[in-house]
């Protein structure tokens, strides 16, 4: 009887906790924070000319999954894609074609070592924590319009300016630009219901010029995901 009421109270001692998540996986939307100018390319005789629209912040959608791994650092990995509409028109002796609705986007990949710098205790919402983190990205980019695209078109740029949309989405298909770079990013991270929550601001360096303008650009997201 001693033995039966020892091994009762030794059992009422042990506490049996859940499995704790190792990761997680979800979806992601962002904006970017950048602007892309309006561009104007002329021939060497300055009558042939093919201008594009300004556009700005495009939108994002894509998925993630991370892994939690020691000491409040986690392995993140990425896949996002990136689009925006803008106008484009080719002029030349004969006349004006346009303008065309062009698009622009590009699909990417993110890797990414994220630290939570501290917790914090949130009314409703059970708590969150402020993190930062940075990686290395891939990217591949549609071209914007330009002469060599309409050349590719036309054929002959001194006759009277027609080409269909078919070509232009062939030809972006076969002129994409690879990128690559690093980023670094900030955010907060919350339980919202079931939902792992993100939102974080992330900037990425590297030889972007030819692409956005500008060496670096930004974005904002917002990540749902589930625990596993």
């Amino acid at each position: 009887m001693k033995k039966v009421i020892l091994f009762a109270l030794v059992a009422s001692t042990i506490t049996v906790s859940p499995l704790a998540a190792i990761g997680g996986i979800g979806i992601q939307l962002g904006q970017g924070a950048f602007t892309v100018a309006s561009t104007e390319d002329v021939d060497e005789t300055g009558f042939i000319t093919v201008t594009t629209g300004e556009f700005s912040n495009p939108i994002s959608f894509g998925g993630f999954l991370y892994l939690d791994l020691f000491s409040d650092f986690s392995l993140e990995a990425e896949l996002q894609l990136t689009a925006s509409e803008y106008d484009f028109e080719f002029t030349n002796a004969l006349g004006t074609a346009g303008p065309y609705n062009g698009y622009w986007g590009g699909v990417s990949t993110h890797i990414t070592v994220r630290k939570e710098i501290f917790g914090l205790g949130i009314p409703f919402l059970g708590g969150g924590n402020l993190f930062a983190g940075g990686g290395y990205n891939m990217h591949t980019f549609a071209p914007l319009a330009d002469l060599s695209l309409v050349e590719s078109l036309m054929g002959d740029l001194t006759e009277e300016p027609t080409f269909s949309e078919d070509d232009l989405v062939d030809f972006v298909n076969e002129n994409k630009i690879d990128k690559s770079g690093f980023h670094v990013q900030a955010g907060f991270q919350f339980k919202l219901l079931m939902l792992d929550t993100f939102v974080f601001y992330r900037h990425i360096f590297g030889e972007f010029e030819d692409i956005v303008g500008e060496e670096s650009f930004g974005s904002l997201n917002l990540r749902f995901g589930l625990g596993i």
